[in-house]
């Protein structure tokens, strides 16, 4: 490595008259240049989200973190946490009533993002090392993923139970 920056820089000198400050500067630019460049071919190609997915710990994080919007309220509202629920109730409601459109995205993007954060956590365990290998089960994605089926359960379920109501008169809310 050492004899090779001599070599360039040796013949920077002879073409160009230039200085080690220069010359220094430019392989730091071209050399962040390609590090840059290859990390975005890594990227393009996939490879930085298979590697996340593989690894139980980041995909049972990014799970997680995927359940929260929907989650958090859920607990809220189902538990009555007072000190939570009027605030909470304020900005995701008009009057206490309505639901308004941060309501909406919070409502119908959870519900669409809990089967995403289910799929994700159990990513590592359909992954093989080797086509003989078997797959290994984590105790961390086991147990968010059970969590996460409650939940999905839970909200998609009465959902369905609030609509089927609706539909035969009984309440609609």
């Amino acid at each position: 490595m050492e004899q090779t920056f001599n070599d360039l820089y040796k013949e920077q000198k002879r073409q160009t008259e230039g200085r080690l400050f220069g010359f220094v500067l430019r392989v730091f630019v071209e050399t962040t240049t390609g590090i840059i460049r290859e990390h975005a071919i890594l990227i393009a190609e996939g490879n930085a989200m298979k590697n996340i997915l593989a690894n139980s710990r980041s995909a049972a994080i990014i799970s997680f973190i995927l359940c929260l919007p929907l989650a958090v309220p859920y607990v809220i509202f189902m538990y009555d946490l007072e000190p939570l629920i009027g605030p909470l109730n304020n900005l995701l409601t008009v009057d206490g009533q309505q639901i308004n459109n941060l309501g909406r995205i919070v409502i119908f993007g959870g519900l669409l993002l809990l089967p995403v954060a289910f799929t994700l956590n159990l990513q590592p365990m359909l992954i093989r090392a080797e086509p003989e290998q078997k797959r290994t089960l984590h105790a961390i994605n086991l147990i968010l993923g059970a969590a996460i089926l409650l939940l999905v359960m839970m909200t998609w379920g009465s959902l369905i139970l609030e609509s089927i109501y609706c539909l035969q008169g009984i309440r609609c809310d």
